[in-house]
């Protein structure tokens, strides 16, 4: 159960940034709130997962599964780049957090 609450936390991180994009420093009201209320989700989801575990394993999923879904999101909805180095360093992250799952224990 901790893994499925780190992934939730995870997705949460990724809107997190996403939304944080879309308030247009902060001067858009309700992704403003998205914002602070997808942050708070997932730091809170992180700390529940934390509790079993190990933080070093926990924190760099956490972290993966934030930064290769924003690389996504960006790719997805906001027409960034899609280069082939670009790609492959984030199949990097995605085998990282992968490999952390599997033997992180």
């Amino acid at each position: 159960m901790a893994w499925l609450i780190l992934i939730v936390a995870g997705l949460f991180e990724v809107a997190f940034v996403t939304t944080m994009k879309l308030s247009q420093g902060f001067k858009i009201k309700r992704y403003t709130v998205l914002t602070i209320v997808s942050g708070a989700l997932s730091f809170y989801l992180l700390s529940l997962a934390l509790t079993t575990i190990a933080l070093g394993t926990g924190y760099a999923v956490w972290t993966g599964i934030g930064a290769a879904g924003s690389v996504l999101v960006g790719m997805i909805f906001f027409n960034e780049s899609r280069q082939l180095a670009k790609l492959f360093f984030l199949s990097c992250i995605i085998a990282g957090v992968a490999g952390l799952k599997i033997f992180g224990g």
